[in-house]
């Protein structure tokens, strides 16, 4: 049995997928034998060429010909008759397979990447998709590829990555289990959108299971069991249809507005971290996008987006709910770009991040704004929001760039949105001390939890050495949340929570007696909180909340949370 922390609460039985990505080292060696090298070259290309046309019938087979005809274009570069020459020649002259491919691939890589049109550009990116599968199979590394997964699947992974996950088919996929990451992590954060049970910092969990080895993953209690007997699988089985009895009494709450007993409507928005991602927003039940995590279309790139896939990416978030509150860049801390060259730091979560990069990168910055500008001309209204504000002269500034980029789309006859609505995130201590002044420059605040309880405490949200400081049912923050939101309703800005507190039913019900607007969450909790909501009334929560704020640790607030739900049944 393993152990380690739940990130997304659930069950599941399924086999495992060993989800490794080896990194292909390439040696400059000479080949003694080229009719054996020549060979080599030419299996590899046959082998990868059958796993394209494999996956080109099944993604015609599951989605559509536009999708399919992306693996018939990746046949053709495998099988290029100009690469494949040039290839050969260099074998010819005794150079390895490996090498002479990837020296021939790179080159192709590096034309593309030089060429100011943005079509030619996306090839190199196809290039270096074919070239790692080519390399791979000469290597003796072959492709386990998850888009082939057909059967119910625990993912094991060291860590998984926004570009891992792009191509997840979710369908079949019934679990996460990570040896490093925590509740913020991207896994966490992927599995709780689309209500995938997860369990992360599990050590060493990758040398313990096989493929395909049955695992009754329970997020519930914190458990993996491998290889599990047939009473436990017999468990699993009962308690899996209980959970699933569970959800089809909570789907009664769909497309209900959130109220409280007494009917006070509190709205439950969606955190989101891509277009891909709000195809779960009407299954759950939201009622708008509270934070549209931009910075995960650059993460999963590996060149910076255009402003034109810019703009055909927040499209599809904008038509597909509204309001949709969205966050510009917050890259640095744990969240970097390979193709942007930052300055290693000691201390990046207090580095360069967010706002502050965005400043330096002051182009980059620009082109999302101008994206966001554009692509926002169908909706009533844009709402941006600015993370990592510590004072107020960088609220000022930031808005300052947004009406420079607005004018220069004026002066360019451009079509845009003027009707904008700023917002920031209240992450930083200061910021939450000082929301009474900040509130006189914004439209509305959204509190931050994950960021503002690692700096409020000092404490690395990704260290695990210094995790119990990580509390957020600590009084004290519970204090500060409530000044600000105290300072926000002085200046009648609104405000709302999009951090891992919103989707914690627990730290929802404090939030809402503490009198906030609204409430950003992972998807998946949304219709949880909304039913328990129903049962309570407005002046009950606000009761318990300020008994809460009395409680001297965290320890006293969780025994007050427990009683309260008792009262109500819960």
């Amino acid at each position: 049995m393993l152990t380690g922390k739940t990130a997304s609460k659930g069950r599941a039985l399924g086999k495992v997928f060993k989800f490794e990505k080896k990194e292909l080292h390439i040696k400059k060696e000479t080949c003694e034998d080229p009719k054996q090298c020549l060979k080599a070259f030419k299996d590899a290309l046959a082998k990868s060429s059958e796993e394209l046309r494999a996956l080109r019938d099944r993604t015609l087979e599951k989605l559509d010909e536009d999708h399919a005809d992306i693996f018939e274009a990746h046949i053709e570069m495998v099988n290029d008759v100009e690469i494949r020459n040039q290839v050969i020649a260099m074998i010819e002259d005794k150079k390895s397979a490996q090498l002479a491919y990837k020296t021939v691939t790179d080159q192709f890589i590096e034309i593309f990447e030089g060429m100011e049109d943005e079509y030619f550009q996306a090839r190199a990116a196809d290039v270096k998709d074919i070239q790692h599968r080519v390399l791979s199979h000469l290597l003796g590394e072959p492709i386990k590829d998850m888009s082939m997964v057909d059967t119910d699947t625990i993912v094991f992974a060291t860590d998984l990555t926004p570009s891992d996950t792009a191509n997840f088919d979710f369908s079949h996929i019934k679990g996460f289990v990570t040896e490093t990451g925590g509740m913020t992590s991207h896994t966490a954060i992927m599995a709780r959108a689309y209500n995938i049970p997860a369990i992360v910092g599990v050590k060493n969990a990758l040398n313990q299971v096989e493929d395909d080895m049955l695992v009754y993953l329970d997020a519930t209690d914190n458990k993996i069991h491998l290889d599990p007997d047939d009473a436990t699988i017999e468990k699993a089985q009962t308690a899996i249809k209980a959970d699933e009895r569970h959800l089809e009494i909570l789907k009664e709450y769909q497309h209900i507005k959130t109220k409280t007993k007494d009917g006070v409507h509190i709205p439950l928005f969606a955190n989101i971290g891509s277009d891909r991602e709000t195809d779960v927003l009407d299954e759950n039940g939201a009622e708008g996008i509270g934070l549209f995590r931009t910075e995960f279309l650059f993460m999963d790139s590996d060149k910076m987006p255009s402003e034109t896939e810019q703009i055909e990416s927040y499209k599809k978030v904008f038509s597909a709910i509204q309001p949709v509150i969205v966050r510009t860049l917050d890259i640095g801390g744990d969240k970097a770009l390979p193709y942007l060259d930052q300055d290693k730091e000691d201390n990046p979560f207090l580095g360069k991040r967010a706002i502050r990069l965005c400043f330096e990168e002051i182009e980059m910055f620009k082109t999302q704004i101008r994206a966001l500008l554009k692509a926002a001309t169908d909706q009533n209204d844009l709402r941006i929001m600015f993370p990592m504000v510590a004072t107020r002269d960088e609220l000022i500034r930031a808005k300052n760039i947004v009406s420079e980029v607005m004018d220069a789309l004026a002066e360019q006859n451009e079509t845009y949105q003027k009707t904008v609505h700023f917002g920031i995130m209240i992450e930083i201590p200061a910021a939450a001390l000082n929301a009474e002044q900040l509130g006189r420059e914004v439209d509305f605040f959204s509190i931050g939890t994950n960021d503002l309880i690692q700096y409020l405490f000092a404490a690395d949200r990704m260290n695990s050495a210094v995790s119990y400081l990580y509390e957020p049912f600590d009084p004290t923050l519970l204090r500060l949340i409530d000044t600000t939101i105290k300072a926000a309703k002085a200046t009648d800005t609104e405000i709302g929570v999009c951090g891992e507190m919103a989707s914690n039913l627990d730290t929802a019900l404090i939030l809402v007696g503490l009198d906030i607007d609204e409430l950003s969450m992972n998807p998946s909790s949304i219709l949880e909180i909304r039913r328990a909501l129903s049962k309570i009334p407005m002046d009950a929560l606000k009761t318990f909340a300020e008994d809460v704020l009395e409680q001297p640790d965290a320890h006293a607030v969780k025994a007050c949370i427990k009683r309260f739900k008792e009262s109500f049944d819960m």
